[in-house]
């Protein structure tokens, strides 16, 4: 077995081994702003007009993209001032602050008198520079409906603008990766290739060559697409190009173009020059970093780590793929039409690129189902989102190229160069690409709009201590409406210093309105119905405990009420989380690719062992060797066009 084929099985190896580690790795991180809960709540009902409206992100946003609007039901506009971003804690927040930390916007309202009142929204999270946007209903001194589901922050489809931006740099990027990759296997002198004519090597890098530039120019030309229409554009524009994972990819970027011009350049000038090895080795070191920083550019499939390495060996595949192919068909098939010599060298190259295509094929398929599983919440959110229609027609056509691939390869093996189907696979890998572009300018199939069935909405109890004592509080159903509200008090010190004489509730919804209860003792500890529940929203719950001879004690509590049952999306398909299904596919695939490597293995040790088939075996006594076998007439002829 030649040296390619040996070190692409240790690759292989090592990227099956990394495919299965990242399956425990760390939990997927958010990557993408949805709103938590607002003040007013969507379908609150008010006695007396806000002074404030608040808005809670799972992420940081842009306080300069924010926008909000409100109208109330006569359709006259309200302007809202004074926008902000407030932390957890409710001090101002930090515009470079942590990009997935919790944020709230608050912005200031006008003396708003009874009405209904229609509010939507728009943000750019700060982490991945996509748009959320939703609307919410409230009503002051009037009854409404909640905007419920129809408003609530969901996946927004791709800007034509962005996905023409991000589609150009991962065509760039995949013909810059895998020309380089064609023409270093045509480049060995040990390869499997004959030597490929020297005008031809030049031609493939020279093609590898404009697609990095187009890779180079079209990421500036996407960061400037998505922050259009941002206050403070060009300081985001500067901080984000400064930033580690814009620059990374374009350094990388930068450092494999600069690699394969000088290498084409050397090509014109000595006919017998080849890349070195410091060369390859700079080579794949700008061919890394640039592909794990278009990785972090995209959707998070974790932490950053596990993101680099899943989203990089992905964009490295699917150069070594399809921008091998569109790469061979825009250098090479043009030429090999001419003369069957050249046409020799292609098939030959294409032969022996078949097996980094399987390879390549393979870790697609992995780290695909590795990248959807934490994007895509639920079948119906694959199936009723932009994010998943995307995706499922990039798996359809990416499909048909890898049938296509697979024709090409067999009629490889007869005499004849099949251009027809090389010109149709690489037209279907050119659209995989624009659909990857549009995939990730799209927002993820998860969030609010989407619930998992099974997933907690909020904590059935919660438990607090204060002094000398620990009190949980239990609201049921926890819905808008009438609720029960169960409340135990126990005591840390024994014997308890005095006995519990009474306990008060106070709720606090989430317009600040406040309400006392008395809660009565019963067998089951101490139990009040309220029906001051009437919003969904962030509540809290305030205890206070009465003892003989000691001051009042007083613990409060955070508390979500969620929307009501009728508010949540109907379910067409299935609300289970997909999540699970993907990642054991992906598991399994990974053991069988593994399984795999170890049986190539095992029969590449088998025929390189001494006595194997690949071995030269020393002729019998009486019996004389046997002739040496001519050479195949295609493997001669190219061999005879590259030394010319």
């Amino acid at each position: 077995m030649t040296v390619v084929r040996r070190r692409l099985g240790r690759l292989l190896a090592a990227l099956a081994v990394v495919g299965l580690t990242v399956l425990v790795g760390p939990a997927p991180a958010r990557a993408h702003a949805y709103l938590a809960s607002s003040a007013p709540a969507d379908g609150a009902v008010l006695d007396r007009a806000p002074e404030t409206l608040t808005l809670a992100f799972t992420e940081h946003v842009e306080l300069s993209a924010a926008r909000v609007a409100l109208v109330d039901g006569d359709g006259r506009h309200w302007a809202v001032t004074g926008l902000a971003l407030r932390g957890e804690d409710g001090e101002p927040a930090a515009e470079d602050g942590d990009s997935e930390e919790p944020v709230s916007l608050v912005a200031g309202l006008p003396a708003l008198p009874p009405n209904t009142y229609h509010v939507s929204w728009r943000t750019l999270s700060s982490d991945d520079l996509h748009t959320t946007s939703g609307t919410l209903v409230f009503g002051v001194g009037r009854q409404v409906t909640a905007a419920g589901a129809a408003g609530a922050a969901g996946p927004v489809g791709p800007g034509p603008r962005e996905t023409a931006a991000r589609a150009a740099g991962l065509l760039g990027l995949a013909v810059l990766l895998g020309g380089a990759a064609l023409a270093l296997l045509a480049g060995r002198r040990r390869s499997p290739v004959p030597t490929m004519d020297r005008a031809l090597r030049r031609r493939l890098l020279v093609v590898s060559g404009y697609g990095g530039a187009v890779a180079l120019l079209a990421a500036p030309l996407q960061l400037a697409i998505q922050l259009a229409g941002a206050a403070g554009g060009w300081r985001l524009l500067a901080d984000q190009l400064t930033g580690g994972r814009w620059l990374l990819r374009e350094a990388g970027t930068a450092t494999l173009l600069a690699v394969v011009l000088r290498a084409a350049h050397r090509l014109r000038t000595a006919p017998d020059a080849r890349i070195t090895p410091a060369g390859v080795a700079v080579g794949l070191a700008g061919a890394l970093a640039a592909a794990a920083g278009t990785a972090l550019l995209g959707h998070p499939s974790g932490g950053p780590v596990r993101t680099a390495l899943v989203g990089g060996a992905h964009v490295l595949a699917a150069g070594g793929w399809a921008g091998a192919v569109l790469a061979a068909v825009a250098a090479l098939l043009p030429v090999a039409r001419r003369t069957t010599e050249r046409a020799a060298q292609l098939r030959a190259l294409l032969r022996a690129f078949a097996t980094l295509a399987v390879a390549c094929v393979t870790l697609l398929v992995l780290t695909g189902l590795l990248l959807t599983a934490p994007q895509v919440a639920t079948v119906d959110a694959l199936l009723g989102s932009p994010y998943g229609l995307l995706l499922l027609a990039k798996a359809g056509v990416a499909a048909v190229a890898g049938l296509l691939g697979l024709r090409t390869a067999r009629r490889l093996r007869r005499a004849d160069l099949p251009r027809r189907g090389l010109l149709a696979e690489a037209g279907a890998l050119a659209v995989v690409l624009g659909l990857a572009g549009a995939l990730a300018a799209a927002g993820p199939a998860r969030g609010p709009a989407f619930p998992v069935a099974g997933a907690d909405r909020t904590e059935p109890q919660v438990t607090g201590q204060v002094a000398d004592l620990v009190d949980t509080v239990a609201v049921r159903p926890n819905r808008p409406g009438r609720n029960i509200v169960s409340i135990a008090v126990g005591d840390t010190r024994r014997p308890a210093p005095a006995p519990v004489t009474g306990v008060s509730l106070l709720l606090t919804g989430p317009n600040g309105e406040r309400a006392v209860h008395p809660v009565t003792r019963t067998a089951d500890g101490w139990v009040v119905a309220v029906d001051d529940i009437r919003t969904p929203g962030a509540w809290r719950v305030g205890v206070t405990v009465l003892r003989d001879g000691l001051p009042p004690v007083t613990d409060t509590h955070p508390w979500l009420v969620p929307a009501g049952e009728s508010a949540a999306a109907p379910v067409r398909v299935s609300a289970a989380p997909l999540r699970p299904a993907l990642d054991r596919s992906a598991l399994a695939l990974g053991g069988a690719a593994v399984v795999g490597l170890v049986l190539v293995a095992a029969r590449w040790w088998r025929r390189r062992r001494p006595g194997g088939p690949d071995r030269e075996q020393p002729p019998a006594a009486g019996i004389p060797a046997p002739a040496e076998r001519p050479a195949e007439p295609v493997a001669a002829g190219a061999k005879a066009v590259g030394s010319g």
